[in-house]
C-alpha cells in the first residue's frame, strides 16, 4: 500500500528495499537523510544547491515542512547508534550533520543508484513512504525502537505536509 499517488520507479524502488536486510535498509535511510540534512534534496538535482543563485530552486529538508531545524541531525545520531547496535561496531558516526563511517556494498549502491535516478517529486514521495513505514515500524524486519518526531506528529502528519510542500 503506497499514501502516496505515485510512479511505478517509486513503487519498483520501495519494493526492492523491502526485500533487504535491515542493515541495507538503515543504509537507505542514512543516505537519504544525509541527503536531506545536507540541502541535496533540491528540484534541479544540484549537488551544491546553497551555492547557486536561484531564487526559484525548490530544496527539501525537514525545516522546508517545519520540523525543527536539527531534526534531521537527531534523527542522523540516532541512526548511526542504531547502525552500530545492529552490526556491532563502532564505525559509524555523525560528523557535521553527516554520518561517516559506513561502507556501502554493491547491493546498497544499486539501491542508492535507484534512487538518485528519480525526479524530485519522486524523490519526496520515497521520502514520504520511509516516514510512514519507520514511525508505523514496519520498516524494519526485526523489531526496532523509533524515535519519535514529535508528541504532535507521526509519520501520517509528516506525509501529509510533504505533500502539501510539493504542490
Amino acid at each position: 500500500m503506497y499514501i502516496t499517488n505515485t510512479t511505478e520507479d517509486v513503487k519498483k524502488l520501495i519494493e526492492e528495499l523491502e526485500r533487504r536486510n535491515d542493515i541495507c535498509k538503515l543504509k537507505f535511510i542514512i543516505y537519504v537523510f544525509n541527503l536531506l540534512n545536507n540541502n541535496q534534496v533540491n528540484d534541479k538535482n544540484e549537488l551544491n544547491p546553497d551555492l547557486l543563485e536561484d531564487d526559484n530552486l525548490k530544496i527539501f529538508n525537514l525545516e522546508a515542512i517545519g520540523l525543527s531545524p536539527n531534526a534531521c541531525t537527531i534523527l542522523l545520531q540516532y541512526f548511526a547508534m542504531i547502525y552500530n547496535g545492529m552490526t556491532n561496531s563502532k564505525d559509524a558516526y555523525e560528523d557535521n550533520g553527516t554520518i561517516m563511517g559506513i561502507t556501502y556494498s554493491k547491493e546498497d549502491q544499486n539501491i542508492v543508484s535507484q534512487f538518485e535516478k528519480l525526479d524530485y517529486n519522486e524523490k519526496l514521495d520515497v521520502f514520504s513512504e520511509i516516514i510512514i513505514r519507520y514511525d508505523n515500524e514496519t520498516f524494519f524486519d526485526e523489531r526496532t525502537l523509533v524515535l519519535s518526531f514529535g508528541s504532535e506528529l507521526d509519520g501520517f502528519n509528516i506525509t501529509k505536509m510533504i505533500k502539501d510542500f510539493k504542490e
